[in-house]
């Protein structure tokens, strides 16, 4: 049986490759939410995976970022310190990097990075440019 927020992460990336076909190479989820033995643990670190790494990222360029990286949470859940510091690392690297709670807020913000809403045009596409 799924956690919420794996069924919320399926959810997430279902809609995106659904919304937006054509970008799908460009949006990336990272599965850092893993336990593992500590042998493997130090595997992984020693492979380059870090504690902190958003759970999402939106590689294209957009209103003057340099792509958007999410980290989901669901409930009451809290971001750890190093989720803060990833965050606030990416953000003055000039990324636009978020904690959102549930699906709903990841597709507005996901849209609104995008465009979609037709606030603003960033990828210059029809679908996107209405």
């Amino acid at each position: 049986m799924l956690k919420t927020e794996q069924s919320e992460h399926i959810n997430i990336v279902t809609w995106f490759h659904l919304q937006f076909p054509e970008l799908a190479d460009d949006f990336h989820h990272f599965a850092n939410e893993r336990k593992c033995s500590i042998a493997h643990g130090h595997l992984l670190k020693k492979m380059g995976v870090k504690r902190g790494v958003s759970d999402f990222f939106v590689g294209i360029p957009s209103g003057g970022y340099h792509g958007l990286w999410i980290e989901l949470k669901v409930g009451k859940g809290k971001l750890s310190p190093e989720q803060i510091a990833f965050i606030n690392r990416k953000n003055e690297r000039g990324y636009l990097a978020i904690a959102v709670w549930g699906f709903d807020a990841a597709i507005e913000i996901i849209k609104t990075y995008l465009g979609s809403t037709g606030t603003k045009c960033i990828i210059n596409t029809p679908k996107n440019c209405i």
